[in-house]
């Protein structure tokens, strides 16, 4: 599927970054496109191309005769229908405040505590990276002689540290490589594992903080966030359903079977 946009206008005053015979992509339109959701993993080349592509297709249609076929004008009407509907639903969860709190997703957290088990075994675990090995094992001594949220503040504006992970809870298909599961597996609870060089220029320290088995529904504040989503989720879709309810008592509606 192709995205297609433009101008229908070349617009003297601004600038474009291609044309197809009268229709111009501007840079400003273009930067939009840029800034779009839908088209964070393609590059600026693939949109201009994806542009150039949909445009000769669209032009080509409409000298074929298709933008006045009936079936077109159908497909049209259903589309504004859909995208209406859409930007008002949108619309709706925008301007509602679910003055969400702690105490609320706790609450739905305890209420709703099946629906957050661990489909899988999982860690709890902390996780840092250097890029020299001698501050690699400098951490692991401050960590073996204090702990590692010390050592983490010790360390906090090191500039060898790349990647700093504190309490990350992951299942166990997640751990790669299969040797750092390997390694994480035959930690005890708080212990720190030895230096790991199994990446190029990286030295990497893990800490096994707690072990769940599958099943169990870990503590509230190490999946607060997917309880978040979660309550959110649900509460927008009583809020939507709501909605339409209200609809469909002030509205005059028939089905006739």
């Amino acid at each position: 599927m192709f995205l297609s946009y433009g101008c229908n206008k070349k617009k003297e005053q601004e600038k474009y970054v291609a044309k197809v015979n009268n229709t111009y992509l501007t840079e400003s339109k273009l930067n939009s496109i840029l800034d779009s959701n839908n088209v964070q993993k393609l590059t600026k080349n693939e949109i201009i191309r994806n542009w150039v592509t949909d445009e000769l297709l669209y032009q080509e249609a409409v000298k074929e005769g298709i933008t006045k076929q009936k079936y077109y004008k159908q497909l049209i009407k259903n589309s504004q229908r859909k995208i209406s509907g859409s930007l008002l639903i949108k619309k709706i969860l925008s301007s509602d405040k679910l003055n969400i709190t702690d105490e609320k997703l706790e609450n739905f957290y305890f209420a709703h505590k099946d629906d957050f088990k661990l489909f899988n075994y999982a860690t709890l675990l902390n996780r840092i990276s250097f890029n020299e090995e001698d501050k690699a094992i400098l951490f692991r001594n401050t960590v073996i002689k204090s702990d590692w949220d010390k050592a983490v503040r010790l360390f906090r504006n090191d500039s060898t540290v790349v990647n700093n992970k504190t309490g990350l809870l992951l299942y166990d298909y997640q751990i790669q490589p299969k040797f750092l599961l390997r390694v994480i597996k035959g930690l005890n609870k708080n212990e720190v594992s030895l230096v790991l060089h199994y990446i190029e220029n990286t030295y990497t320290l893990v800490q096994v903080k707690e072990k769940f088995r599958k099943g169990v529904t870990p503590p509230f504040p190490l999946i607060k966030e997917k309880v978040t989503e979660m309550y959110l989720a649900q509460k927008q879709q009583s809020l939507i359903n709501n909605y339409l309810d209200n609809l469909r008592l002030n509205n005059d509606i028939e089905i006739i079977n």
